[in-house]
């Protein structure tokens, strides 16, 4: 297997790198979970290097929506997150701010595959075509079932939508 390590990495670490032109830039927008609740604010984006797309959103979560936890970051992955199309903020499916706890924490080291395979597990859900079983089904087809972003937890056009071209909505 390649080595990924130093192959997803904070924007703010690369030099080379930045928002897209017309791509609305989420750091320091609230991120509201699938029950309204705020669960903390985009602290930064974790960006593939190989495929200059956006993996991850790093949250640092509001004290209030894990009790007795301070400085907790979590990464989001982009594809299970959405702009709102009229306000600078993120939503995320699927994940309420009651269930940020089972998140494993982000502690800004460098990612490492087994991190990243019990970050994806934590958004599968029973009976959906989770980005393993996705893997597994794609075996043998002549797609590429060794990419591990393959899959709508992953899908950066959904995190985008319509305020893609946008970034002055709001």
């Amino acid at each position: 297997m390649i080595d990924d390590m130093d192959r997803v990495v904070p924007l703010d670490q690369l030099d080379d790198f930045q928002v897209a032109d017309g791509d609305p830039d989420p750091r320091g927008w609230d991120v509201i979970g699938a029950d309204g609740a705020k669960i903390g604010e985009v602290d930064e984006m974790l960006v593939d290097t190989r495929s200059m797309r956006v993996r991850y959103l790093d949250v640092e979560v509001d004290d209030e929506a894990v009790a007795g936890v301070r400085d907790r970051h979590v990464l989001i992955p982009i594809g299970t997150a959405r702009l709102d199309e009229h306000t600078d903020c993120v939503h995320v499916e699927g994940l309420s701010a009651a269930q940020v706890g089972r998140l494993p924490q982000y502690n800004h080291a460098p990612l490492t595959r087994d991190f990243e395979t019990s970050l994806r597990d934590s958004f599968e859900h029973p009976g959906e075509a989770t980005p393993r079983r996705r893997l597994e089904e794609l075996a043998g087809t002549g797609e590429r079932p060794d990419d591990f972003y393959a899959g709508p937890l992953y899908d950066d056009t959904r995190f985008y939508g319509r305020r893609r071209g946008d970034a002055d909505a709001g």
